[in-house]
């Protein structure tokens, strides 16, 4: 393990092993808080034994993409790094090179294959919304009602293949983490609301000179009204302004969903873009 990397529990610098992407080293900033980082060598592992429902916080970043042969590799080298499923699970990989690789072997598996942008605001790229939504109350979570109603809108705006039991227990086990994230001093969790309803939420992470967005979400009663661009585009702005050290604003979007096109309207420009394969039990057996 790279001496340099901080303490399980402790926020340290960005500056991770040999990890080149933007997006992969903003996601670092959560697996440093709630579990463990540690350099192989080959791969980067990241272990969150404390939430083993979160595929994407117990995941492995390769130093290279997949190709022939790579399959029952990956999976040899995850199921001998985290002893804590005593079965199959699920598979998380991504890699550190932006490029697809043969993932022929993986689909074959019934793996999914991701694509994500990487976006990047700076104070000077911000553009107003084009429609701003009158009417909302934007402020950051304190109480335990707040944080509670963020737990039920992240569940309800989860893709359907996201449901059940274990998803309530993996979204809670976050839920807690972003509070004490919050309450650390390391960011904050945001929410817009319309009387004392919770219509959309986002956290907002730091790490020396960048911040990084985190599960935006907006009920879907409430979509396509301008919530999700108004929301986003103010916190971006109080962001700069109360962390005056604030260079750069990064977020992240699947490269197939409207998401993207509204945080580039609002001044994020697309930076890289991220590769990965998941397999999880459930989607097995959907």
């Amino acid at each position: 393990m790279d001496s340099r990397l901080p303490k399980k529990g402790t926020y340290g610098s960005l500056y991770v092993m040999r990890i080149r992407s933007l997006g992969r080293r903003t996601d670092l900033i959560f697996s440093r808080f709630s579990g463990t980082v540690i350099d192989r060598g080959a791969y980067t592992l990241i272990q969150t034994p404390s939430n083993p429902e979160f595929h994407w916080g117990n995941f492995i970043v390769f130093d290279r993409a997949p190709n022939i042969g790579t399959f029952q590799e990956w999976k040899s080298i995850f199921d001998r790094e985290f002893p804590y499923y005593s079965t199959p699970h699920h598979y998380s990989f991504t890699w550190d090179e932006d490029q697809m690789g043969n993932l022929s072997e993986f689909l074959a598996a019934d793996f999914g294959y991701e694509v994500t942008r990487v976006l990047v605001a700076t104070r000077r790229s911000l553009n107003p919304p084009r429609y701003l939504r009158d009417g909302l109350l934007i402020r950051k979570l304190t109480s335990d009602q707040d944080w509670s109603q963020s737990l039920e809108l992240q569940i309800v705006c989860a893709a359907p293949e996201f449901s059940g039991p274990a998803y309530r227990t993996f979204k809670k086990a976050q839920n807690a983490e972003y509070r004490k994230m919050s309450e650390a001093g390391l960011g904050d969790w945001w929410g817009a609301f319309i009387g004392e309803r919770l219509v959309g939420d986002l956290g907002v992470f730091f790490d020396e000179n960048l911040g990084r967005y985190q599960n935006v979400g907006t009920h879907p009663e409430f979509r396509a009204q301008g919530i999700c661009q108004t929301l986003v585009h103010e916190v971006a702005q109080r962001s700069f302004s109360e962390r005056p050290d604030t260079q750069s604003l990064v977020i992240q979007a699947d490269a197939n969903y409207v998401a993207s096109r509204i945080y580039e309207s609002l001044g994020f420009n697309h930076q890289e873009t991220l590769h990965s394969v998941s397999w999880w039990v459930s989607k097995s057996e959907g």
